[in-house]
């Protein structure tokens, strides 16, 4: 469907800058598709909105310059004109570091509930342009996570694995209204919440009609692809591989300088066989 991707993840944010002592505003609307939020100093997702919404003052050598006034002290922020049906929440797990001179990875533990309901605190994150009859109460759908699995603590492995987790929200309204809460093994990278009055349009049941052909067509030649190296790795100990090296391979290999070897082993015939040596011998 056209715009689909705008009508799904596309919202609107004022970001303003406003005198203090003449009457000078600037103001610029901005789309975005997905939030970058702060994840150091923050404990939850909603002090990181805080932050983003948190003003700034503008004075002493970083006055602003509001045009016939002059330099002048002022305000900077930004205010949300509508959220998405579907909000995806970029945690900023990376900073620059100017002691290391690199990139240093946030391990801050960090807390996301399952209801997220931006209209909090009489709308704070709102600006006054915004609609107030939509409902920003969003459900946790889906999350990134890297999981640190330590095999061996004598030499210090980590292996990491990055997964994304569907969450089912509970009926229980205790429970949607807990944190969510993970080891300190494991990070959030990005949250998916979907807007709870759009959720029935959003999630909706398929079958195999709605699949495009080219896809049902790809995912059955990758299961064919799983099932015969499935069936390889099973009979493997039933066969051998066998190399045969003729005159002409011999001959092609005299004068080069590209193996050192008798031939170049990469470029003779390889067979495949479940019959002993003499027998295979007796074939070629």
């Amino acid at each position: 469907m056209e715009g689909a991707i705008q009508h799904l993840f596309e919202g609107h944010q004022k970001n303003y800058i406003e005198c203090i002592n003449v009457d000078y505003k600037s103001s610029r609307l901005e789309s975005f598709y997905d939030l970058q939020l702060d994840v150091k100093g923050c404990h939850d997702v909603y002090a990181s909105f805080d932050k983003y919404v948190a003003i700034e003052h503008l004075d002493g050598d970083n006055k602003y310059h509001a045009g016939q006034y002059g330099l002048q002290d002022a305000k900077k922020g930004a205010l949300f004109i509508d959220f998405p049906p579907v909000l995806q929440l970029h945690l900023k797990r990376f900073e620059y570091d100017f002691v290391q001179d690199g990139t240093v990875k946030i391990n801050d533990r960090y807390e996301f509930p399952l209801q997220l309901d931006l209209d909090r605190d009489n709308g704070r994150y709102l600006s006054p342009e915004a609609d107030r009859r939509v409902r920003n109460l969003y459900i946790l759908h889906g999350s990134f996570l890297e999981y640190f699995f330590h095999t061996c603590k004598t030499l210090g492995y980590i292996f990491i694995l990055t997964v994304f987790i569907l969450c089912i929200v509970l009926t229980n309204p205790g429970i949607n209204n807990a944190p969510f809460k993970f080891t300190r093994y494991s990070n959030a990278y990005m949250l998916v919440y979907i807007r709870e009055s759009d959720k029935d349009k959003i999630l909706c049941d398929i079958d195999e009609r709605d699949i495009s052909e080219h896809i049902k067509e790809r995912l059955k030649r990758e299961q064919k692809e799983k099932e015969l190296k499935k069936k390889e790795k099973a009979e493997a100990h039933m066969y051998m591989t066998v190399k045969v090296v003729t005159d002409e391979d011999f001959a092609e290999q005299i004068g080069t300088d590209i193996c050192f070897d008798l031939v170049d082993h990469a470029k003779v015939k390889s067979f495949r066989t479940v019959d002993e040596c003499a027998k295979f011998k007796r074939k070629i």
